[in-house]
């Protein structure tokens, strides 16, 4: 089962330097089928193919992968955690890495990520992350 939403930023180590430590653990976690992906990081990493045989490469693969999606309520719930950290303090959290948080936390996931960013909304935000 698909328990690890995997961040674009492990996703962009994991092509740029295949031997990365981060990039061992996908590689594992990808052969356990255990990685689903959102349309949001999608957009983000596969965009980012330097020609179109590894766009159509990058797409395939992506499309292979189990989707988490937003599911009802989803915007109610991303609006709360961006007020609670406003209220908070916790400023410079993206709207994607929110997204990617809320999504994981509708679809009871884990995130894996190299973002500190999610770290720092964990104390208001109720998103769990995965640690190899």
């Amino acid at each position: 089962m698909s328990r690890i939403l995997v961040d674009s930023s492990i996703w962009i180590e994991f092509f740029r330097r295949p031997n990365a430590p981060a990039s061992l653990v996908l590689d594992h976690l990808l052969a356990h089928r255990l990685v689903c992906t959102t349309g949001l990081i999608k957009a983000e990493v596969v965009p980012g193919a330097q020609s179109p045989r590894d766009f159509r490469r990058l797409r395939s693969l992506f499309d292979a992968l189990p989707s988490a999606p937003e599911r009802e309520g989803f915007w109610a719930h991303l609006m709360r955690f961006r007020y609670r950290l406003h209220l908070n303090g916790v400023l410079g959290i993206s709207i994607p890495d929110l997204i990617i948080a809320t999504v994981a936390i509708q679809n009871r996931r884990l995130v894996f990520t190299a973002d500190e960013d999610f770290s720092r909304m964990m104390p208001y935000v109720p998103v769990s992350l995965f640690t190899p």
